[in-house]
C-alpha cells in the first residue's frame, strides 16, 4: 500500500507521521479554520477553498495531506499553504508528482531528505542548485524529479515531509486514489498550458469530484511557478 494510511500514520517511505489532536468539540471540524487561517496568512496565496469537508473522516484532526505538485503558476502556493496547514496542525506532507505513463520509465520513490543535505538521489532531487537544467519534453522523470526538490526546498527547515514521483495515465486518477491513505489533499486552480493541464487543468475538477477526503484548491497570488518555464 502506497501513501500515508491515515490509519496507520506511516508514508510510502515508512516514516512516521504524527498525529495532531486540536481544540475542538464534539463534530467540530478543524479543517475548515486551519485552512481559511493559512489562506488569509500566506502571502503568496491569492485564495484558497476546501472542498467536500465533509469526506473527513476524523474532523478534530488533520494528520497527513497529499500535495499535488505540478509545473503550473499555482505551484509555489500550493506548497506554501500546506506547508502552513502542516505547521498549525503538526502534519505530516506528500509531495507528490505524476510522470505520464508514456513516458516508459518505472514508478519511483523518493524520500524527503534525499538531496536535503546535497546528497545525490539518482537525480535531480539531489542537485537543488539545477532545477532548470532540465527539459520536461526530453527527460519526464527528471523534470518530475526537479520539481519535487524545488517545492521541498521551498519547504525550508520543514522535516516533516517525504517526496514521491509516480507514473501514471491520469494525473487525476493516481491523486484519487492514493487520497484514502491521506486526511486531506492539496491541488492548485486550474491552469492552461499543455503541460500544467496535465496536473492542475481539469485534473482539478476531477480530483474535487472523486477524492475519497476533503480537497483544497490553491490560487496564487501572481505567479509562484516552482521552475522557469
Amino acid at each position: 500500500m502506497n501513501g500515508s494510511d491515515a490509519d496507520d500514520q506511516t508514508g510510502p517511505a515508512g516514516s512516521a507521521a504524527p498525529t495532531a489532536e486540536h481544540e475542538a468539540g464534539p463534530g467540530e471540524s478543524v479543517v475548515e479554520p486551519a485552512v481559511t487561517e493559512a489562506a488569509t496568512t500566506t502571502a503568496s496565496v491569492a485564495h484558497a477553498r476546501l472542498e467536500g469537508e465533509s469526506r473527513l473522516a476524523r474532523p478534530n484532526r488533520i494528520s497527513s495531506i497529499l500535495v499535488a505538485v505540478g509545473p503550473g503558476p499555482h505551484s509555489g502556493a500550493t506548497v506554501d499553504l500546506a506547508r502552513r496547514l502542516a505547521d498549525a496542525t503538526d502534519a505530516w506532507l506528500e509531495l507528490f508528482h505524476v510522470v505520464p505513463s508514456d513516458a516508459g520509465v518505472e514508478a519511483a520513490e523518493l524520500d524527503a531528505t534525499d538531496g536535503r543535505d546535497g546528497s545525490d538521489s539518482g537525480g535531480a532531487g539531489g542537485n537543488h542548485g539545477n532545477h532548470g537544467n532540465h527539459d520536461a519534453a526530453a527527460d519526464p522523470v527528471a523534470a518530475g524529479e526537479a520539481l519535487l526538490a524545488a517545492a521541498d526546498d521551498r519547504l525550508g527547515d520543514f522535516e516533516r515531509a517525504d517526496r514521491w514521483l509516480v507514473e501514471a495515465r491520469s494525473a487525476a486518477d493516481a491523486i484519487v486514489e492514493q487520497s484514502p491513505y491521506y486526511d486531506l489533499v492539496v491541488v492548485g486552480a486550474p491552469t492552461t498550458g499543455t503541460v500544467g493541464r496535465f496536473v492542475f487543468g481539469s485534473t482539478t475538477d476531477t480530483v474535487v469530484d472523486d477524492a475519497e477526503v476533503p480537497v483544497v484548491v490553491v490560487e496564487a497570488d501572481g505567479t509562484t511557478a516552482l521552475r522557469d518555464a
